[in-house]
């Protein structure tokens, strides 16, 4: 999975360090809210190895006491390159040795 699929994951474990919580009391709070979280899942999201849902935030907001944006960065890193403008499709690789086909005239059938 690429990394951008995921980028609340540092925040998460930010936020998890700040209030002095371990990955197993954090999971047993937000089991007690009803979100189904194990300590390999929120290992995987901290880790952004795992995508979180947009119920998982709304869980790890109230949790926290911070509002959901808070999740996410500030700012959006961008490459800066043009996405889709300069792509060069190849349906087909020219072939080096390959002649140019000619069209054989069509037989015309026999008349009786």
């Amino acid at each position: 999975m690429p990394r951008d699929e995921n980028v609340i994951g540092q925040n998460v474990a930010k936020f998890r360090y700040q209030r002095g919580l371990t990955q197993d009391e954090l999971v047993g709070k937000l089991q007690l809210l009803g979100c189904y979280m194990t300590r390999d899942i929120l290992a995987n999201i901290e880790t952004q190895r795992s995508i979180v849902t947009d119920k998982q935030i709304e869980f790890f907001a109230e949790i926290f006491g911070i509002k959901e944006g808070s999740f996410f960065p500030d700012k959006r890193r961008l490459s800066g390159r043009m996405v889709g403008l300069d792509m060069n499709i190849v349906t087909r690789r020219p072939c080096p040795n390959r002649r140019p086909r000619t069209r054989a005239p069509l037989a015309h059938p026999a008349k009786k």
